[in-house]
């Protein structure tokens, strides 16, 4: 059993972002000096956005919950997950939307997750770890 569940995103949260990033160089090219390397470094900024928006997802296994967040990873054992509860905490983390899901596991470890699918991903961890307290 292998479960892949991407990561919901926030277009009204990141979309601003991006047009900005790609917009303003153009918006100021003539005006200002070093402008490539502003347009450079912002198209870079972009291509690092839509690369975390492609490879965010969580992989539940048999044994283990899999968080990836672009070139960042997190393992977790399922059994060592106490409680999972719905947030809106607006923490930096491996989530690319506000509506979120907090995973309390070991003692005091949490990680925000924002799965598309938040039901179907509550229900492929409480198959593996029925324990799990939801809410």
């Amino acid at each position: 059993m292998k479960h892949l569940f991407p990561s919901k995103i926030s277009w009204w949260l990141f979309g601003p972002i991006l047009l900005l990033l790609l917009v303003l160089p153009f918006l100021h090219w003539q005006k200002t000096t070093g402008h490539f390397i502003a347009t450079l470094v912002n198209l870079s900024v972009v291509a690092f956005f839509l690369y975390l928006m492609r490879t965010t997802h969580y992989t539940i296994t048999q044994t283990h919950l899999l968080v990836r967040c672009g070139p960042w990873r997190v393992q977790m054992p399922v059994d060592s997950i106490t409680r999972v509860e719905p947030t809106h905490n607006p923490m930096s983390s491996a989530a690319l939307s506000l509506d979120r899901l907090a995973i309390h596991y070991n003692r005091y470890d949490e990680i925000l997750v924002s799965p598309r699918d938040k039901a179907n991903f509550i229900e492929a961890l409480r198959q593996v770890n029925p324990q799990i307290q939801v809410g």
